[in-house]
């Protein structure tokens, strides 16, 4: 008798090991499950401490908190070399989207994601159709339609501003390609503004990646042409020729950047800069995440084009910058560019009606568009 209880007693006992083990079994599946659930983008940048890498990064972030989304962060160098490597390290880590800065080595990219079944994007710059690919989201245009349009704006400042001897220095071609259009902007508008013949533009002196050679370029502008009163700064212009001209031996000459940093709002109060300008990088995110979320979910744009739009910020007065830094990087990006409501309406995935344009109007609001949007 006392056989047959122990007997019935450990018949229960490994059936409650059992359905314990099995719940064990479930919350791991049901955890490995929700994890797989999440999509995974990667991201792929020379740094992530500028402005550009900062707001970038301050973003995904912000999606993150409200979206099934988690970001992979790679820091990639210049070399097509280290692109392909960086691109097949987050190919090998499983995601399923990625967003490239820059269109290096673009082929060979979208080759490798395509074999892997992952998405991809350009975000700082538009693309070509020579590379076509289901997978390939394309890239966007950080300078609208016509990047001559935001170099006569620089040249319109300028002019009314009495800069009349204006040196120019900007990244090479081959890495800054809208440069070219954005300086013959300039020269063309200034051109039509100068009916009295007062105002010369010098021949552009080229600096690649890093402050020294900025300086150089300063120095040799200054040096060929000492009557210079204004420098249109192309490659980053706050960060690298900014500090060029203070420490010149013509600390008094004044910018137009293409740019911005902590130092640009007393630049522009104490007349040093008499126009700022970066991307607005929020907006740029926003694009391409957009798009590629609703690519991994199924979704494509029936009216979807190769290169999608984003505003370039353009700052003359304290008043805009003070603006620029309350409702386009402001720490609580709620409160920024676009909400993650505004995003989810122009996403096919919350919203069937959705366009590829609805989403370029949202990413194309100005300074004073995203204000009134918060007001």
């Amino acid at each position: 008798m006392k056989k047959n209880k122990v007997i019935a007693f450990l018949s229960v006992l490994m059936l409650l090991i059992g359905i314990v083990l099995t719940g064990c079994g479930d919350k791991a599946n049901n955890a490995s499950g929700k994890e797989k659930e999440k999509i995974n983008i990667g991201v792929m940048l020379y740094n992530y401490t500028d402005i550009q890498g900062q707001e970038i990064k301050s973003y995904c972030s912000y999606l993150e908190n409200n979206f099934d989304v988690k970001f992979n962060y790679a820091t990639v160098g210049s070399s097509e070399e280290d692109h392909i490597k960086g691109l097949e390290n987050l190919l090998a880590s499983g995601v399923d989207g990625v967003i490239s800065g820059y269109d290096t080595a673009l082929e060979q990219s979208v080759s490798l994601a395509e074999e892997a079944g992952v998405y991809y994007a350009v975000v700082l710059g538009d693309v070509d159709g020579s590379v076509a690919s289901d997978y390939f989201v394309g890239g966007i245009k950080q300078f609208g339609d016509n990047p001559a349009d935001l170099g006569a704006l620089y040249a319109e400042k300028a002019y009314s501003a009495g800069a009349r001897n204006i040196g120019v220095t900007s990244f090479p071609e081959f890495a800054f390609r809208d440069a070219p259009a954005i300086i013959s902007g300039m020269t063309e508008k200034m051109k039509e503004l100068d009916v009295n013949d007062e105002v010369t533009i010098y021949p552009t002196e080229y600096h690649s990646f890093a402050p020294e050679n900025a300086s150089d370029a300063v120095t040799k502008i200054i040096s060929e042409h000492p009557e210079v009163d204004t420098i249109f700064g192309l490659g980053s212009g706050m960060d690298f020729v900014y500090p060029a001209i203070l420490n010149s031996s013509t600390p008094g000459i004044r910018l137009l950047a293409l740019g911005y940093n902590n130092s640009t709002t007393a630049g522009l109060e104490y007349g040093n800069i008499l126009m700022a300008g970066t991307n607005n990088y929020t907006q740029i995110v926003a694009n391409a995440f957009a798009q590629l979320y609703d690519r991994i979910k199924g979704k494509v744009y029936p009216d979807w084009q190769l290169n999608g739009r984003v505003n370039y910020v353009t700052l003359k007065s304290v008043e805009e910058a003070n603006s620029f830094n309350k409702y386009v990087i402001p720490n609580v990006k709620s409160e920024g560019s676009v909400t993650a409501d505004e995003l989810k309406e122009v996403m096919m995935t919350y919203n069937e009606s959705a366009t590829w344009e609805s989403l370029q109007k949202l990413t194309t609001r100005t300074l004073s568009e995203i204000e009134a949007a918060r007001n």
